[in-house]
């Protein structure tokens, strides 16, 4: 999507394209946003991972844009240890020494936290083990908080940059669970109006961005926001993937996906192997295919605040390059507008496969270890190999397979699998996918073929390839 918008006035009809709004260069005129955000989400700082690296690589970036905050939607942190916190801390104050960017700006923290911050279900010990490493172990939050981001810990804070107000809630627990809805009862009267404002909190608004791929929260957000057609909600928590056209929503108001700093979580979300056995808990036995590789993933945004538009540059921190065409978003939101998902899915096209593509089927003896999944280790199969789609269109390239086992020309198993390269930038996603089936799956006598459909992130399907009989 090409992002040459400046202006509120415009025609939504003829003007509007899938995925944005495409207008002739110089329609709006050429200005310098009001403000410039960074947002980086899920960075996973832990012992085990070098995550400080990626944190600073996209700190310094943000300096680099000249950033006036940088907006942290939850999951610091790993394992919900200080230490950890400690770490991202010691990153930022690095970067940004007293708050301030290389050339002397004042840059904000707009940080919240998340489930891996405050649940910390999975570290064990002694209440007094805990109060020396538990960030949410008593009254640690609060002390812990203030000593390294010095600020007061709040469970929803509102914050004022350059005129826009920020508004943030700390992950829920049993214990403190943010009164978000009262909340923007009470305040609707400082918040109404054209000029937009935003939102952030660890887990997606249900109904919003990505809606029935990925995670979101019980709708507490949706609820509290909706009055507001000037808010945006910025948000993380699920890992999907930023390139994903579908992490861009308007309806009653704006909701983005922020991405994920740690990399794709593609073993829970439209799995890379086989969505059959999607859960954690039966993944590492059941699960035939190895996952693509997540740290290609490594993404997060810069926004360009205006009054009536934002302009959002995806970022790949993995490749240093661009994710995708910026999105340019009108502001407030309008119900039939260019990130409504109805829209979006109706005017975007299927991925479509080159006219002389063919779907290849071939029997292993032993299963490629480079795609094996636990399940196949050592083990026969037959392999499905898929060519790579193009996209006909901007927004509509390739998510994910419809792969199909037909016997006797009838469905017998059907798996959605990621396309190789789903996470990366286009320019570097030309890659072949598979699809694997255990031995066992396939009948021994029959006409057994396999059907594959490519699909966008809207699951709009291409045209479909069918293999030959396999022999």
């Amino acid at each position: 999507m090409r992002c040459d918008v400046s202006r509120r006035s415009f025609i939504w009809g003829g003007l509007a394209t899938f995925g944005g709004v495409v207008l002739p260069s110089g329609a709006f005129g050429s200005r310098t946003p009001n403000m410039k955000l960074g947002v980086v989400s899920d960075v996973h700082i832990s012992s085990r991972w070098r995550q400080e690296l990626y944190l600073e690589k996209a700190l310094r970036w943000f300096d680099a844009q000249g950033v006036d905050a940088v907006m942290a939607p939850g999951d610091l942190a790993q394992a919900g240890l200080i230490s950890e916190l400690e770490k991202f801390a010691a990153v930022w104050d690095k970067v940004f020494p007293g708050d301030k960017g290389a050339d002397g700006r004042h840059v904000e923290k707009l940080f919240v936290t998340g489930n891996h911050d405050l649940d910390a279900w999975w570290t064990k010990g002694k209440d007094e083990w805990r109060e020396k490493n538990v960030f949410n172990h008593a009254d640690n939050a609060a002390k812990v908080w203030k000593r390294l981001f010095h600020k007061d810990w709040q469970l929803i804070w509102k914050k004022e940059v350059k005129g826009y107000v920020f508004v943030g809630a700390q992950w829920p627990t049993k214990a403190a669970p943010p009164p978000v809805e009262a909340w923007f009862r009470e305040h609707a009267g400082e918040l109404a109006g054209a000029r937009p404002f935003f939102y952030t909190q660890h887990a997606h608004p249900k109904g919003t961005c990505g809606d029935g791929k990925i995670s979101h929260d019980r709708g507490e957000a949706t609820r509290a926001l909706s009055p507001f057609p000037n808010a945006v909600a910025i948000t993380g928590h699920s890992h999907q993937t930023i390139v994903d056209e579908s992490s861009m929503w308007q309806g009653a108001f704006t909701s983005i996906n922020a991405g994920c700093l740690r990399g794709g979580d593609n073993d829970r979300h439209g799995c890379g192997y086989d969505s059959t056995y999607p859960s954690y808990s039966s993944k590492k036995k059941l699960n035939k295919m190895k996952p693509l590789p997540a740290e290609e993933g490594r993404c997060g945004l810069l926004v360009d605040i205006f009054d009536d538009h934002l302009v959002v540059h995806r970022r790949s921190f993995e490749y240093d390059v661009p994710l995708g065409d910026d999105w340019c978003v009108a502001l407030p939101a309008a119900a039939g507008g260019p990130f409504d998902p109805a829209r979006q899915r109706k005017e975007s096209a299927g991925p479509e496969f080159a006219p002389d593509a063919k779907v290849e089927v071939v029997r292993c003896a032993v299963t490629p270890k480079d795609i094996a999944g636990p399940a196949l280790h050592g083990k026969p199969c037959v392999q499905v190999k898929i060519p790579h789609p193009r996209a006909p269109k901007p927004g509509s390239r390739v998510y994910d397979f419809d792969v199909k086992m037909l016997v006797d020309g009838k469905c017998a198993i059907r798996r959605l699998v990621l396309a190789n390269g789903y996470n990366v930038p286009e320019a570097m996603s030309d890659r072949p996918s598979n699809c694997l089936f255990g031995v066992e799956e396939v009948p021994a006598s029959g006409d057994v073929r396999f059907s594959v459909t490519p699909r966008n992130a809207f699951g709009v399907s291409g045209r479909t390839l069918v293999s030959s009989p396999l022999t």
